[in-house]
């Protein structure tokens, strides 16, 4: 009973951990829209760094963390309730509708907030709204916002994004919806697992779970350590948090784990997790770290335990930090209640939000304060005297003032917009999928008479409803 209200107490930190993955995200665009050198471990090799290029202080900013963490926290929390229900109740078939309920609500929660994200940045698109950003000198923000269309045009390259979005993850009006489609697929396959194995005994659940870690960790298949590897991990660590005897066991040793482990795998994790997104050979210590964990060598590269081989090392290294970060969590209380403070989960709560608007908010708005509404002056690329192609000029940043002004400006206007968001159109698209599953599915008295007419609980309805699952001691799906 304790450990189960521990596990209670302390799930907020799920919320907190993904308050502070939005704001990271945040952190990451900024600095790919605005000072896309942060990437590097220097802005020329062997330069001095920059404060925010060292080790550690540079993870916020150099991508690649966010959507890792989301999949992770789709692992878990996929997993979390249908594994609550079947220990603590003993109750299989109510974890398995659960799960059925889960995965029927799964995709209109994202497909509906992902539409009318995709079509509020379509109406902008219409107004030419994206004008500065096609012409300012961010190559990753031209990249990142829809070019200027006739409006017939416009209305069919909708539709396709719709479509691609959920196909192929190419989505023009707001390409951060590229992990719409890989975070729904895990989901999914998060589903699926259990479904496979709830009713395993739990040494061999937590086998399968453990061989799926290693599994997604050794394929070398694309974004495979961005979602599979930190899905399983998710889904494992779900199941731990039920098992009596591993609280039990944490606990009794809190004090080592938040102390001294914790610190160990944060510190190591994060000096590996800081391997830059490009330019190794800028500075020594990302140089050490490319030699260590990529081993290149006359035949190319030979991998590591870290980063096999023919794997992507940016995103290895950043996954395994994530992974580190998450295990951590899970074994130190401090971290968990840290997590929880209302602050953070005030910001995980506002997280999709934040996901779907600052994108889209960055490239108007943010562009603005920075380049200036209008897009001017601007000359469309010609030829120069000789004949020769003339090489484009794009707009360049007023001042460094103006993009101080427009990161506190953006940030707030963004969290404003999650806000509203969450309050009008998540409440919208909460009550339509509410309804899908109220019309798709059976209420509690039809499901009920549906048992008694389909011969369960031995063919007998007990009470006006049906019998509970029983297990032999051998069988007990709640571990002692």
């Amino acid at each position: 009973m304790a450990a189960q209200q521990q596990s209670k107490r302390n799930i907020k930190w799920v919320e907190g951990l993904r308050g502070i993955t939005s704001a990271l995200v945040i952190a990451t665009h900024l600095a790919r829209a605005l000072d896309f050198p942060l990437f590097w471990p220097a802005d020329e090799k062997d330069a001095p760094p920059r404060l925010l290029q060292l080790p550690y202080l540079r993870i916020p900013f150099q991508g690649r963390i966010g959507v890792p963490i989301f999949a992770f926290l789709t692992g878990f929390v996929c997993a979390y309730k249908p594994l609550k229900l079947a220990y603590q109740q003993n109750n299989t078939h109510a974890s398995l509708m659960s799960i059925a309920r889960s995965a029927f609500r799964r995709p209109p929660r994202l497909m509906f907030p992902a539409v009318i994200a995709t079509f509020f940045s379509f109406v902008l698109s219409c107004f030419g709204a994206y004008t500065t950003a096609n012409r300012c000198d961010s190559f990753w923000v031209r990249f990142d916002a829809p070019d200027t269309k006739a409006f017939p045009q416009n209305v069919r390259r909708l539709f396709r994004a719709l479509l691609a979005t959920w196909t192929s993850t190419e989505n023009v009006y707001d390409r951060h919806q590229w992990a719409m489609r890989p975070l729904l697929i895990g989901a999914f396959q998060v589903y699926i697992v259990l479904a496979a194995t709830i009713g395993m005994r739990f040494k061999y659940r937590i086998l399968v779970h453990v061989l799926l870690c290693a599994y997604w960790w050794l394929n070398v298949g694309h974004l495979t350590e961005t979602f599979g590897s930190n899905l399983a991990l998710g889904t494992l660590l779900a199941e731990l948090s039920q098992h009596r005897p591993t609280q039990n066991w944490i606990q009794a040793h809190q004090r080592i784990l938040t102390f001294i482990v914790a610190p160990i795998l944060l510190i190591f994790g994060g000096y590996i997790g800081s391997y830059p997104h490009e330019k190794e050979n800028y500075a020594k210590w990302s140089l050490d770290l490319l030699h260590w964990l990529v081993a290149k060598d006359d035949e190319g590269s030979r991998g590591s335990f870290i980063v096999p081989k023919g794997a992507h090392p940016g995103r290895r290294c950043t996954s395994f930090f994530i992974q580190s970060v998450a295990i951590s969590v899970f074994l130190s209380h401090s971290l968990q209640n840290l997590l929880s403070h209302r602050l953070l989960t005030w910001l995980g709560h506002h997280s999709f939000a934040v996901y779907l608007t600052h994108g889209t908010i960055l490239r108007t708005v943010g562009m603005w304060i920075v380049y200036g509404i209008s897009g001017q002056p601007w000359a469309p690329p010609g030829r120069n005297e000789d004949g020769s192609p003339k090489e484009q000029e794009y707009l360049h940043p007023k001042s460094g003032t103006h993009k101080i002004v427009a990161i506190i400006v953006f940030t707030a206007v963004t969290y404003t917009a999650a806000w509203a968001w969450m309050k009008w159109v998540d409440t919208a698209c909460a009550r339509a999928t509410q309804w899908l599953e109220k019309r798709v599915f059976e209420d509690d008295s039809e499901e009920k008479s549906s048992f008694a007419e389909k011969g369960y609980a031995n063919g007998h309805a007990r009470n006006g409803s049906a019998a509970p699952l029983k297990f032999s001691e051998g069988d007990k799906q709640s571990p002692p």
